[in-house]
């Protein structure tokens, strides 16, 4: 099998959002393959190097590998002394070995590639200790995308492969954005990798940079500013913020505007060493401010908002999710409760979006609840969204067949008793 274009993405945790995120980027046709670790896509029309720039804003994938061809399991250590010694590196070699779909002693299997390569004096040291996949934080620290190789063996759908790792995510970077914000573990914010991946979801492929119209985003239910945070991270230049809590659009407003100056001061050592900045913020325009989502019909005043109609900007959002409730707290009248505030609420969001003729996509999470293994969920959102004409879009193909019933996908933490139900909305056709 030709391998030319063919590249796998280690998948998150949640992974069926990690396989939507990349369907919605790359597109079905690209899609090849994938198990619930790892997926494969042909990907033409981009250099490694524009890959590995865009793996940057991909939140739900773990690894970006490019498969080098076939292999076996038998074959695997044979191919990478192979490679490396084909590779004419000079000083001293560092690589990682990592394992998909296949029972593989990485650190034995390494120790004797380095072993083998030594005695043909080739100086090279093994980054695994132990016999499993490298986390993240170790790829980073010994710089095995910029001055090393991970080489991958990857067994699915009766296909070997043997790979090489691009990128791996920056989980650091990741932290430092959300630094300083307080995290309740009953309900959890929105974590900024789920973030990335509902913007994914929302753009569904846009090119961020080469859109004739520029993209804009909006989040109605700001909280803290992790969403508007990403969106500008993810290069997009027209961000909006509004809460119920004039406290909240505050901190919102401080929260991206140290972002902004800290990432300016980054472009600012790139460019005077002679490189390219990723990110553009000389037309960068936003705004947050005090608002109803009852009254989301007058975001548009409200915001300020200029030289975009409100009607087609992007709306990416963690909704309201209700009352904060504790595992001793939550019963099946609690949630009822809730789902009929909610309903009220939610009925007079989207009735102000029907008004104002909102057009472009909407990627929101919705609650569900556990009570004590049983789920309930807010399944009035549907109707809600029938009655005032939009329709929710699948966020995976639906021959896959890993969708719930309605076409959502599901993120929820264990340790945690208010889950997302992610939906993608748009307004009837």
């Amino acid at each position: 099998m030709n391998t030319k274009n063919l590249y796998a993405f280690t998948l998150g945790r949640e992974w069926k959002i990690s396989l939507a995120e990349l369907i919605a980027i790359f597109w079905q046709e690209s899609y090849q393959s994938h198990s619930e670790t790892i997926a494969i896509f042909q990907i033409i029309g981009y250099s490694n190097e524009q890959l590995q720039r865009k793996f940057l804003n991909i939140g739900g994938s773990i690894r970006l590998i490019e498969l080098l061809g076939e292999s076996s399991i038998a074959s695997f250590p044979t191919d990478v002394i192979e490679i490396l010694r084909a590779s004419k590196s000079t000083g001293k070699i560092d690589f990682a070995l990592g394992s998909y779909g296949a029972e593989f002693r990485l650190s034995d299997i390494g120790l004797r590639i380095k072993q083998t390569l030594k005695d043909t004096g080739i100086s090279i040291r093994l980054a695994n200790v132990k016999n499993e996949n490298i986390n993240a934080a170790s790829f980073k620290k010994e710089k095995l995308s910029k001055t090393g190789y991970e080489f991958n063996l990857i067994v699915i759908e009766g296909m070997t492969y043997i790979g090489r790792t691009l990128s791996c995510q920056d989980i650091d970077a990741y932290a430092k954005r959300d630094t300083g914000k307080s995290r309740d573990m009953i309900t959890g914010m929105m974590p900024p990798k789920l973030v990335q991946m509902m913007i994914n979801l929302a753009l569904a492929g846009q090119n961020i940079q080469q859109t004739k119209e520029p993209v804009s985003i909006y989040d109605p239910f700001c909280g803290l500013g992790t969403t508007l945070i990403e969106a500008a991270n993810m290069g997009i230049n027209r961000i909006y913020g509004s809460d119920l809590s004039a406290d909240m659009a505050r901190a919102t407003t401080q929260s991206l505007s140290e972002y902004i100056a800290e990432e300016k001061i980054w472009q600012e050592r790139i460019i005077k060493v002679g490189g390219t900045p990723n990110k553009d913020f000389s037309n960068f325009q936003s705004n947050t401010a005090e608002l109803d989502a009852r009254e989301i019909a007058g975001a548009k005043t409200k915001l300020a908002i200029s030289g975009v109609p409100f009607e087609n900007i992007t709306i990416v959002s963690e909704g309201y999710l209700g009352e904060i409730m504790r595992p001793h707290e939550i019963t099946l009248d609690k949630a009822k409760e809730e789902r009929r505030k909610l309903e009220r609420m939610y009925d007079a969001f989207f009735g102000g979006l029907a008004r104002a003729r909102f057009s472009k996509s909407i990627v929101m999470t919705f609650p569900f609840w556990n009570l004590n293994g049983t789920y309930s969920y807010f399944i009035e959102i549907y109707d809600i969204l029938d009655k005032h004409g939009f329709e929710v879009v699948s966020l995976l193909p639906w021959e896959m067949k890993l969708n719930t019933t309605k076409g959502s996908l599901l993120y929820r933490r264990e340790s945690q008793t208010v889950g997302r139900e992610i939906i993608k909305i748009v307004p009837k056709r």
